[in-house]
């Protein structure tokens, strides 16, 4: 009997312009990235292809942009094109910035976009506990000096009834097991004495001199365009409002950058280059290796 073994399904969380979903960039790349016009507005496609109720999450720019989320039916796929509290469409927004430390420091989360998943909560599950029985001795620590009487206790486990011992050290002080102890009085000394550790630590402080002080920082003057996620025309999108429990912690999570078409590194396969016959000059379609007219080789 064969058995056919599927990978698990996790949501899908895309981007689309008038419901076409805009090609995604990953190949060379820190993160997959899309790339849009300015002034341009589009939409999240949103599918669930698991058997379980999701709530979606979304995170623009870094920031969330709701504290509730919209939920995501068993095989449902949803085009989102507004912000859930306010019912305008997302738009993506460009400018011009300088290309220094300092700027790229503060523009690092522009057109950042995460889509957190979270499953549906069951209520009234049993909570399971399983208990621990492994013997665990007790562990005290202090920087001054520890002395007096010190009782085992009654457990019939581990010790033994009456057994008693006095102790007397500096920092680490571990209890004793002492069912192999005979009754009667006994001293235990810990081994590790706090004064032992050596709490002086060199620090090297570097100064800066008079004229790295008064020293104006390199501003380059070559500038770059970056963009964010902004509130655009109004939506007619409507929702309804349900209650229901999620998970606290999201199963999968989607993450890519948004960046200006100005940032986009073109391939051989984003240009649309016209080719001819280096014999008769016929044009040659994408993948013809030959001619069609003379039959030489292209």
């Amino acid at each position: 009997m064969k058995q056919k073994i599927c990978a698990q399904s996790v949501p899908s969380a895309n981007l689309a312009v008038n419901k076409s979903r805009v090609k995604l960039y990953s190949k060379g790349l820190d993160m997959p990235t899309y790339y849009l016009q300015k002034g341009q507005e589009f939409q999240f496609e949103l599918f669930n292809p698991t058997s379980d109720v999701v709530l979606a999450k979304i995170q623009l720019n870094g920031k969330v942009i709701s504290q509730g989320g919209l939920i995501i039916n068993p095989g449902q796929r949803l085009f989102l094109d507004r912000y859930l509290d306010v019912a305008q469409k997302f738009l993506f927004d460009t400018y011009e910035v300088g290309e220094t430390d300092e700027v790229k420091k503060a523009i690092e989360n522009n057109g950042d976009i995460k889509v957190e998943f979270y499953k549906e909560r069951q209520e009234n599950q049993p909570i399971r506990i399983t208990p621990d029985w492994t013997y665990r001795p007790h562990i005290y620590y202090s920087n001054t000096n520890i002395g007096g009487s010190y009782s085992t206790g009654t457990d019939p486990k581990y010790l033994r009834t009456g057994s008693s011992g006095t102790f007397s050290t500096q920092g680490l002080v571990t209890t004793t097991n002492l069912a192999n102890a005979s009754t009667g009085n006994a001293t235990y000394t810990s081994s590790v004495n706090y004064n032992s550790v050596n709490t002086n630590s060199e620090i090297t402080l570097d100064f800066l001199s008079d004229f790295d002080i008064k020293k104006s920082p390199v501003r380059s003057k070559k500038s770059i365009e970056t963009g964010r996620v902004e509130k655009g025309s109004h939506s007619e999108q409507e929702f309804t409002y349900v209650n229901k429990s999620f998970e606290y912690l999201p199963f999968h999570i989607v993450e890519y950058k948004l960046l200006p078409v100005s940032q986009k590194i073109n391939t051989v396969a984003d240009i649309n280059v016209k080719r001819y016959c280096t014999n008769c000059g016929s044009k040659l379609g994408k993948t013809d290796k030959f001619c069609a007219n003379c039959g030489t080789k292209a």
